[in-house]
Parts: structure tokens; C-alpha cells; sequence
């Protein structure tokens, strides 16, 4: 059996993720409907149990052994609420228990994210295999994480076979579904993907205005560490996730905003729309993966 564990940063992007991964309007017909779906109860939902679980039987119809097991986590529901909802370091406190004993054989971190340049790509899905974490704060007291791979390119564990899932076949069938947000979309939402795509996480970052700042740090800190590969998306938590466990990962970033311009394009319905985007498309890749049961260990 192959089991995945999507790991998603916030409550208000697991909650539009989900929708578009279980709407009968958009997702695959490869993708059977979860047999566990926990939505927000309270506006303070806590639970140490995933918010689905996505499973896909031999033959189809729920007989015969499980072969693909897909669990969706959100990070926030296993948070201590007295915590800060941003604090790097109760993330990292929460993340290797639960990826520990799950023990998947891929981890993909999802979460919304800035995208590098003037064009926009607000809308867009974008893939990538390699992390790089900046401590953005390291005189916070609401987070103080260390950790000694913090500005260090973390080394690159999964199968590239990966990400030939997504094909032009799977950008065909999958980029027509996608939403345009509403503040500065991109032209045409689109699915972009390379395994030298490199998730900027810059932690110890609770309060949402140091970003017109440690954002340019964080990417000046990257290019001093490596100078060729391409900066994929630039957030909080995937590299969290990443330095989590040693398990095979990729990151999944919902492109809401340019840097340098998240308090001008990111609103509560540009998270929402770009987050229920990455649910079409993650909604796709596991069935695809299911279907193609590609080698996903690390090589």
C-alpha cells in the first residue's frame, strides 16, 4: 500500500482546499469520495485525528485491500490554541509526532504562498522538491524555533518520477477547472511544476507586516546559499514541514500575491479561491498517482 499525508498550514486553507478536492463539480472521477471529512465544528477546532482520508481499493469498490491512502492534516488543528496560529516552533513541536507515526511514504506540504516577480500568478499551483528555511525572527518570543539546517539548501529526497505526474496530460485535464481570484489573477491560472522548484520558508514570522521586510531578507539569504536554482514560492511552513521528518517530500504552493505585495492582493477570498484551486489539483494528482502507482521512495 502507498500512503501520502498532505499536510496543510491554516484552518481557512484546509476548509477551501477540501472543497475543491471533494466537489462533485471539479474533482476526478478517479477520486472517490473520502471516507473521513472533519469540517471546522467551532471556530477553535482542535482534533489530533486528520480532516480526511481519501482511500482507493483494489478493485474499486471498497472490497478489497486499500493499495493508496491519502490523509489530509492540517497543522492548526493539532496546535496548542493558547499558541500563536504562526508560531514556527509549536508547528515544529506538532509536525514529527504525527508524521512519525503516520509514516507515509510521501509527504506533500501545501499551503498558500507568494510567487517572485512583477507578473502575477495569483491562482496558479506550482510544485516543487527542494526547501530552504530563513529564521525571519530570531528574536520573537512568540516563536523561537532553531534549528541547525536553517539557511542551508535541505537536500532533495524524492523520486523525480513524481512529478512526471504532472504531464501536459494532467495540465489539460486539470488546468480548465481553475479559478481566477480576485485581486490582480494571473492572465490564465496554471499548473507549474519542477522538481528544482525551491519553497522559501521564512519562520519565526508572526506577525504578518514583518513580511515588507524579512520576505527581500529571506530571498537575499537563498541566493547567498545557492545561485542557480529557481525560487518557487515563498511562505512559512513548508520548510517546516520539510525539517520535520526525513521522510520523501514535495511542497504544493496556492500562488495568491507577487512578493513584496501580500498587504495590497491578499484578502480572505484570494486565500479562499487560490486554496480551493490547490484542491482541484491535488485533487488530480492523487488520483493520478493511484492509477499510475509511480515509485515515490526516495531514489
Amino acid at each position: 500500500m502507498i500512503s501520502v499525508a498532505i499536510i496543510v498550514n491554516k484552518n481557512w486553507e484546509a476548509e477551501p482546499m477540501l472543497s475543491g478536492m471533494c466537489s462533485n463539480e471539479f474533482r476526478p472521477p478517479g477520486l472517490p469520495f473520502p471516507e473521513v471529512l472533519t469540517g471546522q465544528k467551532e471556530k477553535l477546532y482542535r482534533s489530533n485525528t486528520p480532516r480526511a482520508v481519501f482511500r482507493f481499493y483494489e478493485d474499486g469498490n471498497n472490497t478489497k485491500p486499500v493499495i493508496t491512502e491519502v490523509k489530509v492534516w492540517c497543522i492548526e488543528d493539532l496546535m496548542n490554541p493558547s499558541e500563536s496560529g504562526s508560531s514556527s516552533e509549536e508547528k515544529y513541536r506538532v509536525l514529527p509526532p504525527v508524521i512519525a507515526r503516520e509514516n507515509p511514504n510521501l509527504v506533500i506540504a501545501a499551503g498558500t504562498a507568494g510567487y517572485l516577480g512583477e507578473t502575477s500568478y495569483a491562482g496558479c499551483v506550482l510544485f516543487g522538491g527542494r526547501f530552504f528555511v530563513y529564521n525571519g525572527n530570531s528574536n520573537n518570543p512568540r516563536s523561537r524555533l532553531t534549528h541547525p539546517d536553517f539557511e542551508k539548501l535541505l537536500p532533495f529526497n524524492v523520486n523525480p518520477a513524481v512529478f512526471g505526474l504532472v504531464s501536459p496530460a494532467f495540465k489539460q485535464k486539470t488546468e480548465p477547472k481553475l479559478l481566477r481570484p480576485p485581486v490582480h489573477p494571473a492572465v490564465r491560472p496554471a499548473i507549474l511544476a519542477s522538481q528544482y522548484y525551491t519553497a522559501i520558508s521564512s519562520v519565526n514570522v508572526t506577525d504578518y507586516g514583518e513580511y515588507a521586510w524579512v520576505d527581500e531578507e529571506a530571498l537575499h539569504s537563498f541566493r547567498n546559499a545557492e545561485k542557480k536554482l529557481p525560487v518557487g514560492s515563498l511562505e512559512t511552513t513548508h520548510g517546516v514541514i520539510r525539517l520535520s521528518s526525513a521522510l520523501p517530500c514535495i511542497f504544493v504552493s496556492a500562488i495568491t500575491d507577487r512578493i513584496g505585495h501580500f498587504e495590497m492582493e491578499v484578502i480572505p477570498s484570494q486565500n479562499y479561491i487560490c486554496s480551493f484551486n490547490m484542491g482541484i489539483v491535488l485533487a488530480q494528482f492523487i488520483a493520478d498517482l493511484n492509477e499510475k502507482q509511480p515509485a515515490i521512495a526516495a531514489s
